[in-house]
């Protein structure tokens, strides 16, 4: 049974994603009520949502079907809904990088957003931002990227930060782990970490496993320092055992102790 309450909801979001003068409006709004009762009918089913899919989307294919009646009609970025009517907003820039939009928005429940900005549930992207984030730079609650990763659980390969993050060159996080250097509440790494729980080559922290361990309540390693010391301190101990140290591990120590 074909239910005109839904119908009607149906209608008044497709319309609403139209930006066109009054009279004009009028005029795609009977046209579109007459499209959508007859293939809802032949459906035979009653729900518009579920036999035509999203009112914003319906609305682009409808004016696009219609280019040369309706040539000044103008798509506003739009809230979307799924099949029983839940919300969310998609919007697709016009303007495109190898075949990618530039800004590509979708929060529908299941939505997918692919662009060179993406923001959505799920958003895959040279930026990422989503619920679930894949990209050169990933931000959100699983992060994926290859060069910046920042999330609950993030990984990537050059630098991450969260909750779990696990990276090749820099880790930062709950806990951090890293090929390279890791700083967290627990880190661990090949070459540097500082951490509550620390674990590499070179280990500073409360508890410290390394070659070098530099700990303050306990150490597990070849050579030991027990804190507190100078930034300065802790790098002359570093270098005079035949390590070498990075920049970046440098500036760390420098700004933390």
């Amino acid at each position: 049974m074909i239910s005109e309450k839904r119908i009607s909801q149906y209608l008044r979001i497709a319309l609403s994603t139209i930006s066109v003068d009054r009279e004009m409006k009028e005029r795609i709004g009977r046209e579109m009520n007459y499209d959508i009762q007859n293939k809802v009918f032949d459906s035979g089913k009653g729900n518009p949502f579920e036999v035509l899919g999203d009112p914003a989307a319906y609305a682009r294919e409808f004016i696009e079907e219609r280019k040369s009646t309706y040539p000044k009609v103008r798509m506003r970025v739009s809230r979307a809904y799924g099949l029983k009517g839940y919300a969310g907003y998609e919007f697709i820039s016009k303007m495109t990088v190898a075949g990618l939009p530039i800004i590509h928005i979708n929060t529908l429940p299941f939505g997918v957003a692919k662009g060179i900005i993406a923001i959505g549930n799920v958003a895959i992207g040279l930026l990422a931002i989503g619920g679930v984030s894949i990209g050169v730079f990933s931000f959100g609650g699983v992060a994926l990227s290859l060069l910046l990763s920042l999330g609950g659980l993030s990984a990537s390969l050059f630098s991450a930060f969260g909750g779990l993050a696990i990276a090749m060159y820099l880790a930062g996080g709950g806990l951090a782990v890293s090929y390279d250097f890791a700083v967290g509440g627990a880190a661990i790494a090949m070459n540097y970490s500082i951490g509550g729980f620390s674990s590499a080559r070179v280990a500073i922290g409360g508890e410290a496993r390394g070659v070098i361990a530099i700990y303050e309540q306990s150490g597990v390693g070849n050579y030991f320092l027990r804190l507190p010391k100078t930034a300065d301190q802790i790098i002359d101990f570093v270098v005079s055992k035949g390590e070498e140290i990075s920049a970046l591990f440098e500036w760390t120590v420098r700004l933390i102790y």
